[in-house]
């Protein structure tokens, strides 16, 4: 990626980053806190798939763990890089990784970007490779309620700041259950201003898909909870926002059954 393309979309990245990263981070820590404070792990190892740029692994640094991130995106390494050093550009779907690790993280509903069952599958069984019997795996997904709901809105997401304008304008096509969103705005890189436009896919997956994707892959729930990072469940015709999962080996579960 060079010139103004990559231009593009390192604007993208801090725009996101500004934007997005920050504010969903600011809530998400609770749930992972609360996580590790109830089933505080042996070993302080920590993957987080699909970092982006880099809050989560951030927060395990600063509780004693070595944190790995990996991530597809080189702007979001980049970003990520001025917080945290362990950082490896790879598709979650196969994670090029040959250890394991006490807590892995998945945040962002960075696997709602999984449109097929195939993907979502593929991602479950690369996070379950790199998991012994004591891993965690915590990961949220958007609820599929919010989807026509937020993301079937005529009304843009708009957000801006000194250095950066974001608009996201989004539709919702339940026949097959894909949302589109149309990125647009600006960020300075480098001390110029570079145009933003992109344009990003997600699938609403229902909780007995994910269940059933994670059974596949060798992974067994061990609790789901809603997740309103925003408190805007009042204001929606929705159940809650998001769903958090915390997944287990399912030889784990097995064993502790036996």
């Amino acid at each position: 990626m060079t010139g103004s393309s990559a231009e593009s979309y390192g604007a993208f990245a801090y725009a996101y980053d500004q934007a997005l990263g920050r504010r969903f981070f600011r809530a998400v820590q609770r749930m992972l806190v609360k996580s590790l404070e109830a089933r505080p792990p042996a070993e302080k190892t920590h993957l987080d798939v699909a970092c982006g740029t880099g809050y989560a692994m951030e927060l395990f640094a600063r509780r004693g763990f070595r944190s790995v991130g990996v991530d597809l995106s080189l702007p979001m390494l980049q970003i990520a890089r001025t917080r945290v050093r362990r950082l490896v550009c790879a598709d979650l779907r196969a994670l090029p990784l040959r250890r394991t690790f006490a807590r892995i993280t998945c945040l962002y509903d960075s696997l709602n970007h999984m449109k097929e069952p195939g993907d979502l599958e593929a991602a479950f069984r690369a996070v379950r490779g790199a998991m012994s019997a004591e891993s965690l795996f915590l990961f949220d997904i958007n609820h599929p309620d919010i989807y026509p709901e937020v993301w079937g809105s005529k009304e843009p997401f708009v957000a801006s700041g000194a250095d950066y304008r974001l608009e996201i304008d989004t539709t919702y096509r339940r026949r097959d259950r894909v949302a589109r969103a149309l990125v647009s705005g600006w960020a300075k890189v480098r001390g110029r201003r570079v145009e933003i436009r992109e344009r990003h896919e997600q699938r609403a997956w229902s909780k007995s898909e994910v269940r059933a994707a994670l059974r596949q892959a060798g992974l067994e729930i061990v609790e789901v909870e809603n997740f309103d990072p925003y408190g805007e469940s009042p204001e929606l015709r929705a159940e809650t926002v998001k769903l958090f999962f915390t997944c287990r080996t399912a030889e784990d579960s097995s064993r502790r059954r036996s």
